[in-house]
């Protein structure tokens, strides 16, 4: 008794379609939030696709464009955050309330975990950042 012979490139592809999945292979452009460890505070993210700024002027360089991401108004590995936040998006306002946040945490409650996301933060002993 033999099978009959089939290459894997010629069978066909079941495709299932889930109502609500996210395809994490192309990033989106827009705000999400994620903790960037457990027991972390949120924090605002923003992906866009665009020419890279220089880290020491802030100018537009003339280089090819990339994916980027922010963390609070601070440079973040794409790959640190993305797909993890597509699943939380947000509006502008409240990324604008994240950067804020840690602003505020790091001129008035430095050893927060308002001021460093990869901090942990402890609820009981933490000071509330309002």
């Amino acid at each position: 008794m033999s099978r009959a012979a089939l290459t894997y490139g010629e069978r066909q592809q079941r495709k299932i379609v889930v109502e609500g999945a996210i395809d994490v292979s192309k990033p989106v452009e827009g705000f999400y939030r994620i903790k960037l460890r457990s027991n972390g505070v949120y924090v605002g993210i923003r992906l866009w696709y665009g020419p890279p700024h220089d880290p020491v002027t802030g100018e537009e360089m003339d280089r090819s464009w990339r994916w980027q991401a922010l963390a609070n108004g601070e440079e973040i590995d794409l790959d640190r955050v993305w797909p993890v936040c597509a699943r939380h998006p947000i509006t502008e306002e409240e990324y604008h309330n994240y950067e804020r946040r840690q602003r505020w945490a790091r001129e008035s409650a430095p050893e927060t975990a308002f001021a460093d996301p990869s901090r942990r933060h402890d609820p009981l002993t933490a000071m509330l950042p309002f």
